[in-house]
């Protein structure tokens, strides 16, 4: 699991929110009120590796290998088989935005620009390539020109919630909050059954001081998925903000089992020290 913190202050809330960018692919999330900070978990949308069956050539067979491996989670394999699509066929545009999407996936953020630039050369109008550049970028701190991308984007694809979601992230970290609402806004319209977005715009209410707000869209987050840890936490911080330490402590003790079932253990350790703190 890969992820970077960002700190804003949110205003009436008296606490300082550290917003952590992560990707879907990837997994979830990162929890800590250690020093008295709440985490409000941000997650960016990448889009999965596309798997719909490319033409019947010995390129297009790694091709799908490579899908198949990146859809089992093994990104190192997956690697390896566009690079053997890529060898056969070096104008194979997909194979370059897929295999930059695995190597973002093992943290090569470096390598996946580069694949994501090469597909763009070849195909300029691949909005997925735009979207998944600009949370490269992002992922590395560059969210001005991760913003770019994700215009384009959005240019290109007007119903692209994932684009409007992501650039949401990149405008909350520059401190652009109404931006950010705003974009939230949208892909939820796109896209209303996008816990992702929820989540998103209820760190973005948090961070303007309004918790009830915030609750409410992490209320939807969980109802659109009961197992979203990350939500969870969100929520716990938000009510603990507005005085509920019974549901606070509710909701971090089932953010806390949730990423125990999911192995995460340095997420459920420090979910375990929020509770502990906030008793």
């Amino acid at each position: 699991m890969r992820w970077r913190l960002f700190t804003h202050k949110g205003q009436g809330l008296g606490r300082v929110f550290t917003i952590a960018l992560l990707t879907v692919l990837s997994g979830i999330t990162s929890v800590s009120c250690s020093n008295n900070k709440d985490v409000l978990v941000t997650e960016i949308g990448v889009s999965p590796p596309n798997r719909r069956t490319a033409k019947t050539t010995k390129a297009g067979d790694f091709y799908i290998q490579g899908q198949n491996q990146h859809a089992k989670g093994n990104s190192q394999a997956a690697i390896a088989a566009y690079s053997k699509a890529i060898r056969l066929n070096d104008q194979y545009a997909p194979a370059f935005r897929s295999r930059g999407l695995a190597y973002f996936d093992v943290g090569n953020k470096e390598a996946a620009i580069a694949d994501y630039n090469q597909a763009l050369r070849l195909n300029p109008n691949d909005a997925q390539a735009f979207n998944n550049r600009g949370n490269a970028r992002a992922s590395l701190g560059d969210n001005r020109t991760a913003i770019a991308d994700y215009n384009e984007a959005i240019r290109l694809a007007p119903n692209y919630a994932e684009a409007f979601n992501n650039r949401g992230n990149a405008r909350a970290t520059q401190g652009d909050k109404n931006g950010a609402l705003d974009d939230y806004n949208q892909a939820i319209l796109l896209d209303p059954r996008y816990a992702v977005a929820y989540n998103n715009r209820g760190n973005s209410r948090a961070a303007k001081g309004d918790p009830q707000g915030a609750i409410a869209d992490y209320n939807e987050a969980v109802r659109l998925n009961p197992n979203f840890g990350p939500a969870y936490n969100n929520r716990g911080n938000a009510r603990a903000a507005n005085g509920d330490k019974p549901g606070a402590l509710k909701d971090l003790q089932r953010a806390a089992a949730i990423f125990q079932t999911e192995g995460n253990n340095d997420l459920y350790q420090q979910a375990m020290k929020n509770i502990e703190e906030l008793r």
